[in-house]
């Protein structure tokens, strides 16, 4: 393996589908699935949405300016020769020149500026080359395409006074001082103010389709990532662009596999982590995972890792070529091909770690890890809390309890997973917690652990603070006084309420007191549903095909083209 690579895959790979998701629906029949389609992958989106999105050419030159129809076709409507260029949203955005915005479009001001007031001149076009043509004949002219309709614009001012004021001095007394829409975006020359084309509709996305025709396999350079594809830019809320890398589900199953796997893994586990790569994105892709949000799959362990082709190596590329359009099939439908980096000794259930029963994702005992456990970071694990951090967690969560005393795996699935956990507090209260939150609750690496507890010593120098002044050694002959005058004697159960009605047990600071450390020895990283990552590693060094390891983690599966 290259140096650092496996460290990039325990990192961001090995949590992949490590969430607890619902199963998603059924796709379509064996004659209704596409080999090859085009999706869209999500890759700024959400809370990562871009004021600015930059793109540069790296192979091909120029770019087409459009969108994408309903059958995901590249309709162009303009284009240019310009090798780097930029999508705003059209709204006050400036090129950063200092910082960690050098280089792109943001709110944070500069000396650069392109603003949401423009010039609209008089008269219709048929085409972009009219609307360019006069538009050209004004400093900082451009096409637009609004709903459908060709316009001249110029200019791109901050405030809607320095647009009277250039109308004035251009003599452009017929112009229209003309806004935009919140779905709008407009592509600049980057670096510049100059905008090279404006693109407003309610029902439409801007897409750009590099290269001036298909004559080369374009690669972009975008973020620091060079991608395959199309782009395409949407204001989902009027807000900042979601950017989708419109691309073929070949291509785009190139860049997730080197993500997920290392590319200098065995050929096998590599072909057999791109069916399943290739299954769970076209599934998700029919059942619309992310078809809110403008895209089909997203690029984050929320789906499937994939920041473009950079990683991409000749041994990664074969194991792609070699399955090509080969899909997981149960019954004749699509399965849910999720997996996770490695089981600890033995796979889960789907019914036990996310609730439902699913005939293909049955948890079985893994007898292939084990041979390559030393070569995993962190195969086996521990983690320890102290009663006081339990305490502390539960109560964070709102369930608020009088101190925890007790933590055990209080039910265990065939394979020896734990699927319930059971936390109990001085007064005898309980909370349980079941099937994938055995997990995530504590924070844990898989579910494949048991819990022991112990007990330390009472340690001197410990105490109890008396209203702020002073310490008690111990509570033993201490007493309490209540509003009435009232008093009562003071024992080691004593409870303290916070002004938020928080309840926790008092106990002494600076380390006296017996504390209670509960120990989670465990091994394997993710949800342990399906396959192994490293399972599959470990399979293929053996001698088994990518269909052996995929029928051994999917019961019952067959692996084929539609």
């Amino acid at each position: 393996m290259r140096n650092g690579k496996i460290k990039k895959f325990v990192q961001i790979a090995a949590l992949a589908l490590a969430v607890a998701l619902p199963l998603t629906a059924l796709p379509a029949a064996s004659a209704a699935v596409e080999v090859d389609p085009t999706i869209k992958v999500g890759l700024f989106y959400g809370s990562s949405a871009l004021p600015g999105a930059n793109l540069l050419n790296d192979a091909g030159s120029g770019y087409r300016l459009g969108y994408y129809d309903g059958n995901r076709n590249f309709v162009p409507l303009a284009s240019t020769g310009e090798t780097a260029i930029s999508v705003v949203k059209t709204q006050n955005v400036y090129y950063g020149k200092v910082g960690t915005w050098s280089g792109y479009y943001d709110t944070i001001t500069s000396d650069i500026a392109v603003g949401c007031w423009h010039l609209k001149l008089p008269g219709s076009y048929s085409s972009y080359d009219e609307a360019a043509a006069a538009a050209s004949a004004y400093p900082g002219g451009f096409a637009a395409w609004i709903d459908g309709t060709w316009q001249a614009r110029v200019g791109a001012w901050l405030d809607k006074e320095s647009a009277q004021a250039a109308q004035t001095e251009l003599g452009l007394t017929d112009a229209e001082i003309a806004g935009t829409s919140s779905y709008a975006v407009s592509v600049v020359k980057t670096g510049t103010s100059q905008i090279l084309f404006q693109f407003d509709s309610a029902s439409q996305c801007l897409g750009i389709q590099p290269g001036l025709d298909d004559s080369v396999k374009t690669e972009t350079i975008f973020r620091g990532c060079t991608y395959y594809g199309g782009f395409q830019y949407q204001r989902v809320g009027g807000g900042n662009l979601t950017v989708s890398n419109v691309i073929g589900l070949e291509d785009y199953v190139q860049g997730v596999i080197v993500q997920e796997m290392s590319s200098s893994w065995p050929l096998e586990a590599l072909k057999a982590q791109a069916v399943s790569a290739r299954t769970y994105a076209y599934r998700n892709y029919t059942a619309g995972k992310h078809q809110s949000q403008g895209f089909d799959i997203c690029n984050s362990t929320h789906c499937q890792v994939y920041y473009g082709m950079d990683e991409v190596t000749s041994n990664s590329s074969k194991a792609v070529e070699q399955t090509y359009g080969e899909y997981a099939w149960y019954n004749g439908s699509l399965i849910d091909a999720v997996y996770s980096s490695h089981d600890g000794g033995a796979t889960e259930s789907a019914v036990n770690v996310w609730g439902g029963n699913v005939a293909y994702l049955i948890g079985k005992a893994d007898p292939y890890e084990a041979s390559v456990a030393s070569k995993v970071p962190g195969y086996n694990w521990t983690v320890t809390y102290t009663a006081q951090e339990l305490t502390d967690l539960l109560n964070s969560k709102g369930y608020t309890n009088a101190g925890i005393v007790d933590l055990q795996v209080t039910r265990t699935s065939p394979t020896g997973n734990a699927i319930e956990i059971t936390f109990t507090d001085a007064a005898g209260k309980s909370w349980s917690k079941i099937r994938d939150d055995c997990r995530t609750f504590l924070g844990l690496r898989s579910i494949h652990y048991t819990v022991t507890s112990s007990t330390g010593g009472t340690s001197s120098g410990g105490g109890y603070t008396v209203n702020g002044d002073g310490t008690l050694s111990s509570l033993d002959g201490a007493y309490a006084i209540g509003g009435s005058n009232s008093t009562a004697q003071l024992g080691s159960g004593v409870y303290i309420i916070d002004g938020s009605g928080q309840v926790s047990q008092a106990t002494p600071s600076g380390g006296g007191g017996s504390s209670t450390v509960f120990t989670i020895t465990g091994s394997g990283w993710g949800h342990n549903v399906g396959m192994s990552q490293w399972g599959a590693y470990a399979m293929a060094q053996q001698g088994y095909t990518y269909k052996d390891i995929l029928t051994f983690y999917y019961t019952g599966i067959e692996v084929r083209k539609p």
